[in-house]
């Protein structure tokens, strides 16, 4: 199991020197973090929050890939196999392309279960595309970031799911992902998706608790302390 700490270890320890990553530094350590998730899982949800601060929706794709080809479920948090192995060599290319784009369980040679499928899109829809080497200063160590940009906020599906409040930021994350999924169903190639996107989710999010604040300040939010 992959931690934050081991991250920092394993990974960034050294690239510690300067704020800005270089574009083979970067691509280095984008290779080393994709063989080190591959091989493992993350520990914890902190840890796949975390991860997002060094992933592209390319390099995701590509971790992904290689957790299927170790036998894993795609998504990172999981400790199990995806729930149909198949041989990427065997076969024919052509027809298994078919198979991939037209099969409505394609996802489950990917991954353990649908609930997974769809907590690994929420969490790619969060992602940035911005090249590694230009976020600056997210490789380094808490202690010597300084003034240097937050680092990205990611909210997790399973996590909003299972809590039993939801803060406001939380809220505009989880309507923010699931338009871009149904933007992605829109603009995908079967009729059903956007219909099973939204009856899978409506089920899910039927479960999350919004709780009322109770002790609002009189004048309303406007007047809410910041924190």
């Amino acid at each position: 199991m992959t931690s934050v700490e081991d991250i920092k270890r394993l990974v960034l320890k050294p690239f510690q020197n300067h704020r800005q990553l270089s574009i083979k530094e970067a691509d280095t350590l984008s290779l080393e973090i994709l063989d080190l998730l591959s091989q493992s899982d993350c520990k914890d949800q902190s840890t796949l929050k975390y991860l997002a601060n060094f992933l592209t929706v390319e390099t995701y794709h590509d971790l992904i890939e290689e957790r299927n080809l170790n036998k894993k479920c795609g998504y990172p948090l999981c400790n199990r196999c995806q729930n149909r192995i198949r041989d990427p060599y065997g076969g024919n290319a052509t027809a298994n392309r078919f198979l991939q784009q037209n099969n409505p369980y394609a996802y489950l040679s990917h991954y353990c279960s649908k609930f997974h499928y769809r907590c690994s899109q929420f969490y790619e829809v969060q992602l940035t595309n911005e090249a590694l080497f230009v976020r600056i200063g997210v490789h380094l160590d808490d202690k010597i970031q300084g003034d240097v940009p937050k680092l990205q906020s990611v909210s997790l599906l399973e996590e909003l799911i299972q809590g039993e409040e939801l803060e406001e930021q939380n809220l505009i994350s989880i309507v923010s992902g699931i338009g871009k999924l149904n933007i992605q169903s829109e603009e995908g190639a079967h009729g059903d998706e956007k219909e099973e996107l939204e009856k899978d989710l409506s089920g899910w999010l039927s479960q999350i608790k919004i709780v009322e604040n109770k002790d609002p300040h009189p004048m309303g939010d406007f007047f809410k302390d910041e924190t």
